[in-house]
């Protein structure tokens, strides 16, 4: 999976390397600038400040499309489902690491298939950011509800920790009630193993 996503952001780093080339005259019979290096690579930097951003945390081959991100941040179910498409289940959690992205990559994480991102949401379901956890809650209750697929078993282990710490939260009668029916709820659709569920919530 991190594979297929490096994949992706090499692509989109070669598409910007070839935009720059053509923008120099490199994709045609002749080149305007006599052949200087220097101004091919300064029409890349600016192709790629256009349209892609790579985040200071991140490696270099790992850059973000800026208008997807801020359609997303803006908009609806259509943009975060794109945004999920686009990055990945992994993808999403690796932009995370972002303070900046990380409510719109949790937002998007509801499309995202596979179960890769549901450690993490579990884990800012019970973090100490309420509205952090708000936002992780809702997504692994949508997460959970939507149709099974084929490849959602590729991921049986995220799954299994996910539930896990779900199951944690759910089960402790010391955590907010808006914090532990969401996780009972989320955990009734999913196909987790068979764990002991908290008797004294209605999840409904």
């Amino acid at each position: 999976m991190i594979l297929d996503r490096r994949r992706t952001t090499l692509g989109a780093a070669a598409l910007a390397v070839a935009a720059a080339l053509c923008a120099c005259g490199g994709c045609g019979k002749g080149r305007s600038d006599g052949g200087d290096p220097n101004v091919a690579a300064a029409a890349l930097d600016a192709a790629r400040t256009n349209r892609v951003e790579a985040p200071p945390d991140a490696a270099p081959s790992v850059v973000r499309n800026v208008a997807m991100w801020a359609a997303a941040r803006e908009g609806g179910v259509e943009e975060l489902a794109s945004l999920a498409t686009h990055e990945g289940a992994a993808g999403l959690v690796e932009a995370a690491a972002d303070p900046e992205l990380r409510a719109t990559a949790v937002r998007a994480m509801a499309f995202a298939r596979g179960w890769a991102q549901l450690p993490f949401l579990a884990q800012l379901a019970a973090g100490p950011d309420d509205e952090e956890a708000r936002l992780a809650l809702a997504s692994t209750v949508d997460l959970a509800s939507r149709p099974r697929r084929a490849e959602d078993m590729e991921d049986a282990s995220e799954l299994a920790s996910g539930c896990a710490a779900l199951g944690t939260l759910a089960r402790d009668g010391e955590r907010a009630r808006d914090r532990r029916v969401p996780a009972l709820r989320a955990l009734r659709m999913m196909p987790c193993s068979k764990q002991e569920l908290p008797a004294d919530l209605d999840a409904k």
